[in-house]
């Protein structure tokens, strides 16, 4: 998923399974009608791939189902198979998502209540009809849940549930060309398309199925990750000018405020890969780019830290950076809210890189 980590407490980080998969899958075909497929407000490729996936299943099996998405929506996804059917809320009020009809959900890469956004108006009145599927350490939502954190993507968790779904119900466990695109669109963009650490074999033979299948990898690149508009650049360029060499150059800070988006016309989902780009550099083990935000309601404003870090010697667990942020996330690739602007936050992000280094 995105590095955009939830909040929270300590009690919550060791989030573990609570059923087999193949479980999993007998409470996935039980789960009473209509059921809805949520994920992470501002859907990733991973959290849109794993809604159309298990939404596509579900509805081969023959049952009611509903892939809603909360924004804000990144323009490149419009170019997956299933997302015509799937159900795209217009705004982040709780009211729209509560008025659709649902009697169960199912919540995929996410497991925390702080990242489903206005959806999680739609999913707490229906517990215990909740089932999540996920492939990160931490979550609070108290519900039956597969969780997988040895996986690179949750589509890569999902890959075989799809397959027990379809071998019951329609007595072939190929998945068929949405599904396929799907499940690989969410393990190409989680693993910088398989050159992220998380990468492992089992990614690669996930990924030669779906290619078996039919998948376009091609054409998926270029639709996912060569389709920026001019404004993307000039935000990447604000980022670039505002770049700083912290703790004796193992780390590197960009900063985004308000004014930024507004003078490039660059959009909020447009930060995306950003913050991988001082990665080229080869002293460099750990990257944060800290990005000013409007609140939902409008009247305030926050500061959203994405980090990440390289594998190798001496490499930094930029999950536990991020817990001291309101944050969490990955290994490799975590993230934090500080409630304050831009300005005020970033003195204490850059602090905490230094003190990690021993070098504040």
């Amino acid at each position: 998923m995105t590095s955009d980590a939830p909040s929270l407490a300590s009690s919550e980080r060791a989030f573990r399974s609570t059923v087999t998969e193949t479980e999993m899958v007998d409470r996935l075909l039980a789960l009473p009608e209509p059921v809805v497929v949520v994920t992470h407000a501002k859907p990733d490729g991973d959290a849109a791939g794993s809604v159309i996936a298990v939404s596509e299943a579900l509805r081969l099996c023959g049952k009611r189902v509903l892939g809603v998405l909360a924004p804000p929506m990144p323009e490149q996804l419009v170019c997956l198979m299933g997302w015509g059917a799937l159900h795209l809320l217009e705004t982040t009020s709780p009211d729209e998502a509560a008025a659709i009809d649902a009697a169960s959900a199912v919540i995929v890469d996410t497991a925390a209540w702080s990242q489903l956004g206005p959806t999680r108006a739609l999913v707490e009145p229906l517990l215990p009809e909740v089932l999540v599927i996920d492939h990160h350490l931490s979550g609070d939502i108290p519900c039956d849940r597969y969780v997988d954190t040895a996986a690179a993507a949750t589509t890569e968790v999902l890959a075989p549930i799809v397959g027990q779904l379809l071998n019951r119900c329609i007595g072939s466990s190929r998945y068929g060309p949405e599904i396929s695109q799907a499940l690989f669109t969410g393990l190409a963009t989680d693993t910088g398309w398989f050159r992220f650490s998380n990468t492992t074999a089992r990614t690669h033979r996930t990924a030669a199925r779906l290619l078996e299948e039919g998948v376009d990898h091609a054409m998926l690149y270029a639709a996912l990750e060569q389709g920026d508009r001019p404004e993307k650049l000039a935000l990447l360029e604000r980022a670039m000018a505002s770049l700083q060499l912290v703790a004796g150059g193992r780390a590197a800070v960009m900063a985004l405020q308000l004014s930024d988006f507004e003078q490039t016309g660059a959009r909020e989902d447009e930060t995306e890969r950003i913050v991988d780009v001082p990665q080229s550099v080869g002293a460099v083990n750990v990257v944060c780019l800290a990005t000013e935000r409007r609140t939902d309601d409008g009247a305030g404003v926050y500061t959203r830290l994405s980090f990440r870090s390289k594998p190798g010697p001496g490499e930094v667990n930029v999950a536990e950076l991020a817990n001291r942020f309101n944050g969490g996330g990955h290994a490799r690739a975590a993230g934090g809210r500080v409630e304050a602007p831009l300005d005020d936050a970033l003195p204490s992000v850059v602090q905490a890189i230094e003190a990690l280094f021993g070098a504040a």
